[in-house]
């Protein structure tokens, strides 16, 4: 019995790691005080989320490997704090996480089968959710409106706040948590992550556009991410990352625009075009 919750709860925590693409328990366990700072109900809800995924993956006998590394998990541990960002806690809300952490998790098998040539990273979280949304929105069921205070913030704490909302976490040091999470995986890492925030803040301020979402962190989540997975797969080819968090902006910008919610779409999309062209011209996927 100790086993196997030592056991879950390695996994739990990777697959919370999982989300900005690391494998580490004690990182995955930081997320979850980052998290837990600014809101101890997305916490629990991401926590359900990937428990659920667990089982489903374990009942539909999916890659025991992949499980325990946190694969099927993190777009859950997403969903399940998405979930719980747009809905007020209620029994409606509740079901709706056990059934979006399932279909996420399912929705990720079919992926990896039919995506090997590319990692799928957020696609299944991004899905599920605009799904859920759509949902909303038919039933007419408006989201909760989060309150920010944009008054007075340094762009010290909108960096990290660009950091936090990868899990939709406003609180900046929330951000500055995440931010040590992923020194303990990996400094170069921490350090891109950062640069991406930043330099994603500096591209939306340049641009003009809307600093009431620059300040809360709206521009840098996705350049974040971006320049995290671009800097795993393509170490010293620093353009390209530069570049990736450029489109991630420009991306974010047209999606506001058209009214559809970004979610992680600009840092999947972007990922995805820039493997794609650069093994275009290698001839070879590399994948991590």
């Amino acid at each position: 019995m100790k086993h196997t919750l030592h056991h879950v709860s390695k996994t739990i925590f990777r697959s919370f790691s999982q989300v900005m693409l690391q494998q580490n328990t004690l990182t995955g366990l930081l997320f979850c005080l980052g998290i837990a700072i600014n809101s101890v109900t997305m916490l629990l809800g991401a926590l359900l989320a990937v428990l659920v995924s667990f089982i489903t993956a374990t009942l539909c006998k999916f890659n025991s490997r992949l499980v325990q590394q946190g694969v099927y998990g993190f777009n859950a541990a997403l969903v399940g704090t998405a979930v719980w960002f747009f809905l007020p806690v209620s029994f409606l809300s509740l079901i709706l996480i056990i059934i979006a952490a399932s279909f996420a998790t399912i929705l990720s098998h079919i992926l990896l089968i039919y995506s090997a040539k590319f990692p799928i990273f957020t696609a299944p979280f991004i899905m599920t959710t605009w799904c859920i949304l759509l949902f909303m929105k038919v039933s007419g069921i408006a989201p909760v409106t989060e309150q920010f205070s944009t008054h007075d913030i340094a762009d010290f704490h909108t960096v990290f706040r660009g950091l936090g909302q990868v899990m939709f976490q406003s609180y900046w040091l929330s951000g500055l948590i995440f931010f040590v999470a992923l020194l303990v995986s990996s400094y170069k890492l921490a350090i891109w992550a950062l640069i991406g925030s930043g330099t994603g803040l500096l591209i939306a301020r340049t641009l003009g556009y809307s600093e009431g979402t620059l300040l809360i962190g709206g521009y840098g989540f996705n350049a974040a991410l971006v320049a995290i997975a671009l800097a795993q797969r393509y170490q010293g080819k620093h353009y390209l990352i530069f570049i990736g968090i450029l489109l991630s902006v420009l991306l974010s910008q047209a999606l506001t625009l058209l009214a559809i919610p970004a979610l992680t779409a600009p840092f999947v999309l972007v990922s995805w075009i820039v493997v794609a062209v650069k093994s275009k011209i290698t001839g070879v996927y590399k994948l991590p």
